[in-house]
């Protein structure tokens, strides 16, 4: 059996994104999101996660384009003056990186997002990160502590078979081989944590390199090709326009790919059972139950 996770990241940005993740839950195949819990939007979310208990949410961590829990009296310079971070994700992490008097204001921040996330949500299974700022060597370094205080089953890594993507999708392919170099060597390290706390990833994941660019053909033409045997985290980034919002192409792509019919029944025939880290958390809670029992 190959199983596979479709998770919705930004759930919370905006109305438009809240539209897009349900909509592609209730009528298609997503099961998942992730949340920002200091966006406009997150208001609408959680009531939205309210209405749908089965679609799982998880935490989208922001520290890069996008607010903070915390006022930025707190932050110490790790955000401006109405609570938001740097727009540039290089200049961010060269900062997190190099600028040792802010870990602990990391630490802080990352409590914070932790923290609303269950009192919004009520649980928290797994975690990722806006832009995977959550592998980035500072801050994954503290959110395994952290993951692993909490409770917090699982962590996305950000590692894809850039040459199932490229043989898909040719396009960009210099940004791809890039990426796949940069997230392969973060992912390594995180792995690395993540084992030594007992914190766990999909097997395999694939919506870094395609990220904005998905097509019919690519999707299509990916889900016959998932490992058997194996858990897949596949991640979309949808928005459904509305009457009074932008439109963004992309975004509404991926909401019709993710509704379109022959897509679920192109997972019926390839032997694929859509599932979700709580459904992957409860069911590990029960094997060692057992296991207990036995023993």
């Amino acid at each position: 059996m190959k199983l596979l996770i479709v998770n919705g990241d930004d759930f919370g940005a905006s109305p438009e994104c809240n539209a897009g993740i349900v909509r592609c839950h209730r009528e298609g195949i997503l099961t998942s999101a992730s949340l920002m819990v200091a966006e406009p939007g997150c208001d609408e979310a959680v009531q939205l996660a309210q209405q749908y208990p089965r679609m799982d949410v998880g935490l989208h961590l922001v520290f890069c384009q996008g607010k903070s829990v915390l006022p930025a009296a707190e932050l110490g310079g790790l955000v401006d003056s109405h609570q938001d971070f740097n727009r540039n994700p290089v200049k961010a992490g060269l900062r997190y990186f190099f600028d040792r008097r802010l870990r602990q204001k990391i630490v802080d921040e990352c409590r914070a997002q932790i923290e609303r996330h269950l009192k919004l949500i009520g649980y928290l299974n797994h975690i990722d990160g806006h832009l995977n700022v959550h592998v980035h060597p500072t801050i994954i370094e503290i959110l395994t502590e952290l993951a692993a205080e909490y409770r917090v089953p699982y962590l996305r890594l950000p590692r894809e078979r850039v040459t199932t993507t490229l043989r898909l999708s040719a396009n960009h392919a210099a940004r791809k081989l890039m990426e796949a170099a940069i997230f392969r060597a973060l992912s390594l390290r995180a792995r690395h944590l993540m084992a030594k706390r007992g914190i766990k990833s999909a097997d395999w994941l694939f919506g870094l390199h395609q990220s904005g660019h998905f097509s019919r053909s690519y999707l299509h033409g990916l889900l016959p090709r998932l490992p058997h045997d194996s858990v897949t985290e596949l991640y979309f980034h949808p928005a459904d326009q509305r009457a009074d919002g932008p439109a963004n192409p992309a975004a509404q792509r991926e909401v019709e790919l993710l509704t379109d019919p022959q897509t679920r029944g192109l997972i019926g025939r390839c032997g694929i059972r859509l599932t979700s880290y709580a459904e992957l958390a409860s069911a590990a809670g029960t094997a060692a139950r057992e296991l207990c029992v036995s023993s």
